[in-house]
């Protein structure tokens, strides 16, 4: 029996309680080791191919039955499953030979006036690009975006991507068409909404994490960036939700296919990442290829280290920084200028007078001649030379030293590596992984979003030595958020960031964003308490619903209410599983994470952006760097929640927060 399930079965199983899913994948599991089993209650519907199937005297599983395929296609309530049936169609498209399933569109009527339609394309062509028959009248009245984007989200996800290509002007070839099932199976668009199921273990697989559908589900521009060959170093961009993290796991998982045997990095920036980046790819595949490495890049920089070059005791900012105000004790410099400047020659290599002297210092602040670059230099190598004598090196230095040896070749290294969260890498850490990596077609991919970057300043990908221009993917829907939260979330930013203009499309839509001010911060965690609450009675699983804060001490408060108010909470951890309840923690530490649900507690003035940090800034440039990435920070926060977002603060709103 041949069996894929579609992508709406995945959502709706995820929105179901775990009691309920755990209920639902035992009768898919018995169905499909034998349909005929007398426990099984399968039920023909009205609709020509769906039929249920009974899980309990409540939840049903519509299933839908093609051609020599059986297809899960729903999960929900009863009176919802069966609405579901009567809202949707399916059906082979009479062209590409598709089986679609997509939302019954209402019958048009006339309009006594003349309309300017926003696709104005010929009927044949528009059933070429996969539109159901029963779309074309409808779509050629549409008038603007609006209609456009509420009509697109009942259509099959590839041929909204079609339109939505079509609407930005761009040429768009119409997809090849099946003819067996072998052709279903394979063909890309089948891929991107139908999971074909080899054997019982798959479909565990399959079921297991529901919430990570879209690590199965490619689109099309994610596949051109999985699959093509890039002659040379390439990257790949898009906003939170619009699947980069799918894209880098994907990719990994080709990589391993089209190289068998070779050497392969799949990395992050940290040990929680570099976890998750694994347990994608053990739901993706099943195991983890045996010769790609999954680990966090400073992580992989100490265990080189070790091996090649002995061990290493990475000196924390602590110590060290007594030890540079005494060297410049007798240069006119603010502390924090000296530790700025420091930072940067340690994250740029400059440890030698010939390297500084004339290095481009643009966007630093501060202008500084040639003498006086010499006596801070001077000074910093006091620094050096005293770490070096008490065994102690920055982790930078460390990855310098590696970069070195890497490029006099005694470092093995790797075919090709693919780096997720690449826009928090600094110089030290790119021009490490540039080393690691020979040179050649596909060796180096990157996966980023600029208004994510938390942790560093901006950076030039060509001055890295990193050129990517023609080897450059932008990824612009998100299938991850709900509009409205997209657009809350990128109302926060630029219209451009780092010369990208942040062009995003969601066609998921629920409800606006709660943007409440309180009087006081009690008042503020009082509502909170009620919105985490009223999500859980409405049947959001706690490990759902994320709590997030600028600061670690809000964050364990926060936790010690919720659990004194009944409501189970675990603070977020690097761990690859947690204790069950509600995620409460910073922003930083759901880096990489989503929810349905997302609570941001303290968007107040003096937060975002974080005063006492700024108090610390060198420079104005310093200080505007710092203030753009609590921009980015609290960009983040809002785009973990996938359905449901409440953002509370108390006193003064912070500026990033729009009227």
């Amino acid at each position: 029996m041949n069996v894929a399930i579609a992508e709406p079965f995945y959502k709706s199983l995820s929105k179901l309680t775990r009691e309920e899913q755990d209920q639902v994948r035992e009768t898919v599991f018995l169905f499909l080791q034998n349909p005929k089993h007398p426990s099984i209650k399968w039920h023909k519907l009205r609709k020509k191919g769906f039929s249920s199937i009974y899980v309990n005297l409540d939840l049903r599983i519509i299933l839908y039955e093609g051609r020599e395929v059986y297809i899960l296609v729903y999960v929900d309530h009863h009176d919802d499953a069966y609405r579901w049936v009567e809202n949707h169609q399916a059906e082979v498209h009479p062209r590409t030979g598709v089986l679609q399933i997509f939302r019954v569109v209402e019958e048009i009527k006339v309009v006594p006036r003349e309309v300017r339609p926003l696709l104005n394309y010929p009927e044949d062509y528009l059933l070429d690009l996969g539109v159901p028959p029963s779309y074309l009248r409808p779509l050629l009245l549409v008038e603007n975006d609006d209609q456009l984007l509420e009509l697109l989200s009942g259509l099959p996800q590839d041929v909204q991507e079609r339109l939505l290509d079509l609407h930005a002007g761009k040429k768009v070839v119409p997809p090849p068409k099946v003819r067996t099932l072998e052709d279903l199976a394979r063909h890309p668009l089948s891929r991107q909404h139908l999971q074909f199921i080899q054997d019982l273990d798959a479909l565990r697989r399959a079921l297991s994490h529901p919430w990570e559908r879209w690590m199965v589900f490619l689109h099309p521009a994610q596949r051109e960036a999985v699959e093509r060959t890039f002659q040379g170093p390439a990257r790949v961009t898009g906003s939170a939700g619009t699947g980069k993290t799918v894209v880098a796991l994907h990719r990994a998982a080709k990589l391993a296919e089209r190289y068998p045997g070779a050497p392969l990095l799949l990395t992050s920036y940290n040990r929680f990442l570099a976890a998750r980046l694994r347990a994608g790819l053990r739901l993706l595949l099943g195991e983890v290829p045996g010769n790609l490495t999954v680990e966090n890049l400073h992580s992989l920089a100490v265990r080189l280290h070790q091996k090649h070059l002995g061990p290493a005791q990475i000196a924390k900012e602590e110590e060290y920084l007594p030890w540079l105000s005494e060297a410049a004790s007798s240069l006119s410099y603010e502390p924090g200028f000296l530790r700025s400047e420091f930072a940067f020659l340690d994250a740029w290599g400059l440890y030698e007078w010939d390297l500084y002297k004339g290095f481009p210092r643009s966007g630093r602040g501060v202008p500084l001649t040639a003498r006086e670059r010499r006596r801070l230099f001077d000074a910093f190598q006091k620094v050096w030379e005293r770490m070096e004598a008490k065994g102690l090196l920055t982790f930078n230095r460390l990855l310098h030293r590696l970069r070195a040896k890497a490029e006099a070749g005694e470092l093995p290294r790797f075919r090709a590596a693919v780096v997720d969260e690449a826009q928090d890498l600094g110089p030290a850490e790119l021009l490490f992984l540039r080393a690691l990596v020979e040179e050649g077609p596909d060796d180096l991919f990157f996966a980023l979003d600029p208004a994510q970057r938390i942790y560093r300043a901006p950076l030039s990908w060509q001055a890295m030595g990193l050129e990517v221009r023609g080897r450059s993917i932008r990824l612009k829907v998100n299938y991850r958020t709900t509009r409205e939260i997209a657009q809350a979330a990128e109302g926060l930013l630029p219209p451009e960031v780092e010369e990208e203009v942040r062009e995003v499309l969601s066609l998921l839509q629920g409800p606006p964003p709660s943007v409440r001010g309180f009087p006081t911060q009690e008042d503020c965690a009082e509502d909170l308490v009620a919105w985490v609450r009223n999500h859980l009675d409405f049947g959001i699983p706690p490990e759902e619903i994320g709590v997030l804060t600028r600061v670690r001490d809000l964050a364990r408060g926060l936790r010690e209410r919720l659990v004194a108010h009944g409501i189970p909470a675990t603070l977020l951890s690097d761990k690859e599983e947690q204790e069950g309840g509600v995620r409460v923690g910073t922003v930083h530490s759901a880096k990489g994470l989503e929810f349905r649900a997302v609570a941001v507690f303290g968007a107040n003035r003096d937060l975002f952006p974080l005063e006492s940090l700024l108090k610390k800034a060198a420079s104005e440039e310093e200080r505007a760097h710092l203030e753009e990435q609590d921009r980015n920070l609290l960009y983040v926060a809002f785009s973990r929640a996938r359905e449901h977002l409440w953002v509370g603060y108390w006193g003064e709103p912070s500026p990033f927060l729009k009227a």
